[in-house]
């Protein structure tokens, strides 16, 4: 709160007080089956184990005013998903717009009729998982400027593409691994700014696809969940075992384990 110079009215000082809101964190909920933002809005958000109520902004949209930018551990509690976690760390966020990109996983016992696949298991020192849909593509790649890095985008079918300020995969050339990417804005409906320039090698007609965010316990048992969508139910699957980054091609089908 801030204090603006004194006024005076019929011979009376007077302070006039300015509310100055800052924002501190905004949270955006996200199915991560299916990318949607989550409508539900019987949600409990819980800070180092005390509940807190965040504003309501859109849908699927929360915004943390004047709370102040320590780090903290985060449990969110939504109807219809299991129960998520995360902590906090201000030094990994923008600091002009410190965005929490939060995707929750439908509980088994609430699908409300939704087809879903599972892929489950256990592999020691697992530290982190995720996949993308082998046959799922948002657009595809054209060119590169090579002054800005903003990179050309299109769909093979036409139509509209819409690509939040978010992380997604970028396939390679042989589907056998992926980069991750993020989305600084859309400079035109054909056309994306990253937030960091790419690391691995760019060509034209490379796949960008969702990624589909899987949970991982201490012990190393992970949980990954998608759509059943009666297609193609391959997905290339990422994970984190120690410092070493691993890809492998997954049929959801199928009864396999991470290798």
């Amino acid at each position: 709160m801030g204090v603006t110079p004194v006024q005076r009215k019929g011979g009376i000082e007077m302070a006039a007080s300015v509310i100055r809101a800052k924002l501190d964190l905004c949270v955006r909920l996200f199915d991560t089956t299916t990318g949607a933002t989550v409508d539900e809005r019987n949600v409990l958000f819980m800070r180092d184990g005390v509940p807190v109520r965040p504003d309501s902004r859109d849908t699927g949209t929360y915004v943390f005013i004047n709370t102040g930018r320590e780090d903290f551990l985060m449990r969110i509690q939504v109807y219809g998903y299991d129960s998520y976690e995360v902590a906090v760390h201000y030094e990994e966020l923008d600091e002009r717009l410190p965005v929490c990109y939060v995707f929750l996983m439908p509980s088994e016992n609430t699908l409300r009729g939704r087809n879903t696949l599972s892929f489950s298991g256990t592999l020691p020192f697992l530290k982190k998982i995720e996949a993308v849909s082998l046959h799922r593509t948002i657009c595809l790649t054209g060119d590169r400027n090579a002054r800005t890095g903003d990179i050309s985008v299109f769909h093979p079918a036409g139509g509209t593409i819409e690509l939040n300020e978010m992380i997604y995969g970028l396939l390679s050339a042989d589907k056998q691994s992926y980069e991750r990417i993020e989305i600084e804005k859309m400079i035109s409906p054909k056309s994306v700014r990253l937030k960091r320039p790419l690391e691995g090698t760019f060509a034209p007609n490379l796949p960008i696809v969702r990624i589909v965010t899987g949970v991982v316990q201490d012990d190393g048992k992970y949980l990954l969940r998608v759509q059943d969508d009666g297609e193609d139910t391959r997905y290339l699957v990422r994970y984190e075992v120690g410092e070493e980054v691993r890809f492998q091609v997954v049929d959801f089908h199928d009864q396999e384990v991470l290798q």
